[in-house]
């Protein structure tokens, strides 16, 4: 095990020293390898190129291009109008509005921070206005935006997927059941709320004529869910041509709705290739880091010597939650899942467990980190958008956090939550 204490201590040890995570995994990798010998260094910088020569990467920047492409073209108020007329006289009604519009934006850019940026610069004055308080109205918003990374598309999930050799399509489907529930959660929440408080409920009432007209104005933005995971599951193209579709249909929609201009096309395609560039640098490096693992047999090892410790899989499954909450409340969604994936499935697979429940759970219980202190990006995000503090919006999403970590829980011990969709669709 000395290779495993020189490879976690140096990594563990870099990232204490405030070492982007990128850099502290290669620089991890090239000491392994120079102080044990168990490879030349030049494998290390081949390994990285092999770790992005996969057609499934593409979709990463795709996909993340698509979401800034419909944060860009404005779409938010197309929704928020849509959601208001359906769900408005719903108790405490701007904050379902809020939670919805979320869940349906997110599920189009897959972006936690971009649903968070768009929806709340517009859902913050109104819930105000609604008589929400500042810290509830900032946490039920970034709480809101944590479905993006886990209604599909998801790219944590394509990380995972292609990291592990799971399939995106069941990745995709395994998460709709847990991202409906954490909704759900999240409306009750916001119900429970808004009787507490005595909020008012809406008087406004919509006519049929309204909400099909209502409808009719935003039918475009919600017909690209439809469009890309219909596709995808009716065998018509792949998560990665999917996200090819998504990126030439959002440019429609900006010219349709008139906010196409080439400076902001530019600027969309910047920002996405800053976004895109960390991202697979963390993934070319993750991948030496795994071919590191595998050449030492450290999973192998840690599993012999784990699974007598833990017993069976249900404390297994625990300790696995907690790992991902402390990793996700402290690193990245995608280095974190990279680094322990490879470390942690295979006990689950030894105690029986499949691949996807373990990888869609992963995934969901490291998204709980983007309103987890104290480097929740949805909290951080909500703060500049809406002038409050950090600790307000935490103290505001601290409920949804708990729900949060009930449906994981939930997901853990039930594992149909995750697999039951995708066998069905693939049975």
């Amino acid at each position: 095990m000395t290779s495993a204490l020189i490879l976690f201590g140096l990594l563990f040890l870099l990232l204490a020293l405030c070492v982007p995570v990128g850099y502290a995994i290669g620089l991890a990798c090239c000491g392994l390898a120079l102080f044990t010998g168990t490879c030349d260094l030049s494998m290390i910088p081949a390994k990285m190129i092999t770790g992005n020569d996969s057609f499934i990467f593409l979709a990463v920047p795709m996909f993340t291009f698509a979401g800034y492409l419909m944060e860009a073209g404005n779409i938010t108020e197309r929704l928020v109008d849509w959601v208001n007329k359906v769900f408005g006289r719903l108790p405490g009604s701007m904050g379902a509005v809020a939670i919805i519009t979320c869940a349906i934006f997110a599920a189009l850019t897959g972006s936690g921070a971009a649903t968070t940026a768009a929806v709340g610069a517009i859902m913050f004055p109104l819930m105000i206005k609604a008589q929400y308080s500042k810290d509830a109205s900032a946490g039920i918003i970034a709480s809101g935006a944590v479905l993006g990374p886990v209604i599909p598309p998801s790219i944590p999930m394509i990380i995972y997927g292609s990291a592990m050799g799971v399939s995106i399509s069941d990745m995709f489907l395994g998460g709709v059941i847990p991202g409906v529930l954490m909704a759900g959660s999240f409306l009750l929440y916001n119900t429970w709320y808004a009787i507490k408080h005595q909020l008012p409920r809406s008087t406004t009432k919509y006519s049929l004529y309204d909400i099909l007209k209502a409808t009719w104005h935003s039918l475009g933005v919600l017909m690209l869910p439809v469009i890309i995971l219909g596709g995808i599951y009716s065998g018509l193209f792949t998560p990665t041509e999917a996200a090819a579709v998504a990126i030439a249909y959002t440019t429609a929609l900006m010219i349709a709705y008139g906010r196409f201009t080439f400076k902001r096309y530019l600027q969309v395609m910047k920002r996405t290739a800053s976004t895109t560039g960390v991202i697979m640098l963390i993934v070319a490096l993750s991948n030496a880091f795994s071919f590191l693992l595998t050449k030492e047999r450290i999973p192998s090892k840690l599993t012999s010597a784990v699974v007598p410790m833990l017993g069976n899989a249900y404390i297994y499954l625990a300790v696995v939650i907690i790992i991902f909450l402390i990793a996700g409340a402290l690193m990245d969604t995608a280095p974190a899942l990279l680094i322990l994936a490879p470390i942690l499935v295979p006990i689950g697979v030894e105690f029986g467990l499949s691949e996807l429940h373990l990888g869609v759970l992963m995934c969901i219980v490291m998204i709980c980190g983007l309103i987890t202190p104290p480097f929740g990006l949805n909290l951080f995000t909500i703060s500049s958008t809406s002038g409050v503090s950090f600790e307000q919006a935490t103290k505001g999403a601290a409920p949804m956090i708990i729900c949060c970590v009930i449906i994981c829980i939930l997901c853990a011990y039930i594992p149909g939550l995750i697999t039951f969709l995708p066998s069905l669709v693939g049975g």
